[in-house]
């Protein structure tokens, strides 16, 4: 993707070999979400896009990882959106808050 002129990749594309192939996929930084750092399944999350058509796919990347297996998954934006919300409807009632204990 190094024939691409600046104004098309994002602002938080790597520009680097990842920013790269035939297939113009734009990828962020991967930011891990260990808490502890002894978890058995490691999980770090970031952006794609891929630019294709009048208005290029993206979302979030999420990559899984087990020792040396690393599984990449690509989740649309409507999926990503959806994802966040259930994520904290799920959370909440797994976690109850202080204000409902008490």
């Amino acid at each position: 993707m190094s024939n691409l002129p600046n104004s098309v990749h994002p602002p938080w594309c790597l520009r680097g070999p990842d920013c790269a192939g035939g297939n113009d996929l734009h990828l962020s930084r991967l930011v891990g979400t260990a808490v502890r750092g002894d978890e058995v399944i490691q999980m770090r999350l970031g952006l794609w896009r891929m630019e294709v058509g009048p208005t290029p796919p993206g979302g979030l990347l999420l990559e899984l990882s087990a020792g040396s297996e690393v599984e990449r998954w690509p989740i649309d934006l409507a999926q990503s959106r959806a994802l966040a919300h259930l994520s904290g409807r799920l959370l909440r009632r797994l976690v109850p808050t202080a204000s409902r204990v008490a």
